[in-house]
């Protein structure tokens, strides 16, 4: 998995040179929260020893909207950025789904599951990028997106 990563991270800075991989997280968590997802946290595990390099974690109230949450930022990634992920798991129950693009995995949870799951928690010793509508906001009125 690690050479699929930086495979695709090579292919990502070539792709988007002007775009960091922390600015795409940024980009796609704005974009769920656009779906109201909400409580977005961005952990950075570069040097974690972790099989990607960013934890994208967000919430959603109910099935419905965590399918239109994933919906919503795999479209995005696709139609903006040229991205799509090399793996969706967890469209058939809605109570997790896992966005894989190598670099970045995005988690959509229902709010309970991910109290259980509690990946932040698991994964306490990352360091959390601050993100918010209004830094989305920003980076998008950047590239004009």
């Amino acid at each position: 998995m690690l050479g699929l990563k930086r495979t695709n991270l090579a292919a990502l800075e070539k792709k988007l040179p002007h775009l960091s991989p922390e600015e795409i997280a940024i980009l796609a968590i704005g974009a769920g929260i656009e779906r109201k997802a909400f409580a977005p946290v961005l952990l950075d595990l570069r040097g974690q020893n972790a099989f990607t390099d960013y934890f994208a974690i967000l919430s959603a109230s109910n099935s419905r909207q965590v399918a239109a949450v994933a919906e919503g930022i795999k479209r995005y990634c696709r139609e903006n950025l040229g991205l799509r992920p090399t793996s969706v798991d967890g469209m058939e129950t809605l109570n997790w789904v896992l966005l894989d693009f190598g670099f970045l995995f995005i988690h959509v949870f229902q709010s309970e599951t991910r109290a259980v799951y509690q990946l932040e928690e698991m994964w306490s010793k990352a360091s959390v990028v601050p993100v918010d509508e209004a830094s989305y906001i920003a980076l998008r009125e950047r590239e004009g997106l």
